[in-house]
């Protein structure tokens, strides 16, 4: 990823400066929502944003501040995990497994 992609995936993810803040960029997702989600998640572990053992918002929060169903950022939260960037945690949330210089 060059200097300009990064610059643009940072202004992409970083709608609020807060990693327990952050939410997906609602105007940038196209296609299929849920592997769009998940692609601004991993964007966001390259970014910096999270840290390896950080939490990621609640879907429900996530849910309903983007209006969609929970289901979709449930769909989203299995996706980053498929891919090996997140584990979900029973009464802990969903934790972020790697840095972005794992990735």
């Amino acid at each position: 990823m060059d200097t300009s992609q990064l610059t643009a995936a940072r202004q992409a993810v970083l709608p609020h400066a807060d990693a327990s803040e952050w939410l997906p960029d609602f105007a940038s997702i196209r296609g299929r929502v849920y592997l769009a989600i998940a692609g601004q998640i991993e964007q966001a572990i390259r970014a910096g944003v999270f840290r390896a053992g950080d939490r990621l918002p609640s879907q429900r929060a996530i849910a309903d501040e983007l209006g969609f169903h929970v289901n979709t950022i449930n769909a989203a939260f299995k996706e980053a995990a498929r891919r090996g960037l997140v584990q979900g945690c029973t009464r802990r949330g969903t934790v972020v497994l790697r840095d972005s210089n794992e990735l």
